[in-house]
Order: C-alpha cells, then sequence, then structure tokens
C-alpha cells in the first residue's frame, strides 16, 4: 500500500503547455492532473510545474533539437510566448512553484534539487508528459539524487516510437514498457487513485 507524507512529498507536473496540448494523448491528461493538483493543494503538498521553454530560434536547444526539428527550429516553446504557458486548466496557484528547462530532465540547469531539499522533500510524484523522454529523464535523476519516486502510470502519456525498420511502435506498448521498466528499478508505479488514497489516509 502507498504511504505519502504531504509535507515531504512534491507533485511534479511536466511539460502540460499550451503548446503540447495537441500532441497525442496530452490533451487526456489534463483532467485527471487537474483532481491531483487539487487534491495534492489540499493537503498541502508542494506542487511544482516544469516545462520545456528555450530561447526565440531554438539556439539553446542542444541535441535536444536536433532530435525534435519542431523544436530545434524554434517553431515551439519559445520563452515569452504563450506557448510555454501551463494550460488554463492546471494554472498554478499561489504558492505554487514553476520552473523552466531546456533539456529533457526538470533537474538539468535548473533550482529544482535545491528547492526540494530546501523544503525537507524527500518524495517526488510525477505526472505530465511525455512518458519516455521527459518523464522518465526527470524519474531517473531523482532516482540518483536518492529520492522516493512516484510515477504515474494514469497520469503520464508517451511518444510513440518506430523500430530499426520503422515499424511503428505504439503509444500503449512504450507506456507498458516503460513502466515496466521504471518500476524494476527506478520508481514506484501508482495510479492516480491510489496517490489520492494516500494523501486521504
Amino acid at each position: 500500500m502507498l504511504k505519502l507524507n504531504p509535507a515531504k512529498t512534491a507533485l511534479l507536473v511536466i511539460n502540460m503547455t499550451n503548446d503540447l496540448l495537441e500532441w497525442e494523448g496530452v490533451d487526456a491528461l489534463v483532467p485527471r492532473l487537474g483532481r491531483l493538483v487539487k487534491a495534492a493543494r489540499a493537503r498541502g503538498m508542494t506542487v511544482i510545474y516544469s516545462s520545456l521553454a528555450f530561447c526565440a530560434g531554438g539556439t539553446d536547444t542542444g541535441q535536444l533539437g536536433r532530435f525534435w526539428e519542431t523544436i530545434g527550429s524554434g517553431k515551439v516553446l519559445t520563452k515569452g510566448t504563450p506557448g510555454v504557458e501551463i494550460c488554463s486548466e492546471l494554472a498554478p496557484a499561489p504558492g505554487d512553484l514553476v520552473l523552466q528547462r531546456n533539456r529533457y530532465s526538470a533537474f538539468y540547469n535548473t533550482e529544482l534539487d535545491d528547492l526540494l531539499r530546501s523544503r525537507g522533500i524527500d518524495t517526488i510524484v510525477i505526472g505530465g508528459y511525455s512518458t519516455n523522454f521527459c518523464c522518465d529523464s526527470t524519474a531517473r535523476d531523482a532516482n540518483f539524487r536518492d529520492y522516493n519516486v512516484v510515477f504515474l502510470s494514469d497520469g503520464t502519456a508517451p511518444i510513440a516510437l518506430q523500430d530499426d525498420s520503422g515499424a511503428a511502435i505504439s503509444g500503449d506498448e512504450v507506456q507498458k514498457t516503460e513502466l515496466a521498466n521504471l518500476r524494476q528499478g527506478i520508481a514506484r508505479v501508482a495510479s492516480i487513485e491510489e496517490v489520492e488514497s494516500a494523501l486521504a489516509a
């Protein structure tokens, strides 16, 4: 049974920004994450939003921009534009923290680690987009820093892939495999309902 101490737990919501709402599976996360954000705030948990945001023209995208043309060319996720704002349904409330980054992991070149440790937080609940890139990278970084990681099975959405031959690997298959891998040695995988129950206990 999952147990959480709200005072020592943070909810980390990743990439739920306007530019990404139309990407596959993202919009479906909004009501589910909205429910959990509300429950977290009610229990006094720290709520943190982490969003990708890049300089105009994609000049600071590095390797990430080389793999994702729309990002590397500066077509999406540009700092100072409405596209990098948290979607209105999940809008940050007073007291929530909002961090921007330019790599997959929410820890990379951000003050996230310092903010968590200064608040005595030892457990991170991760939700958002995408399961197999930004959420995964963040979960691994958190694990390497010895945080307890709870990864939301139904509060994350994957990016579908292709194998070497170009055959599709469905989002469902990616999600299943990714969660199994994380469960094996990186994180406790749990549903939003399980997290809500743990907070209510």
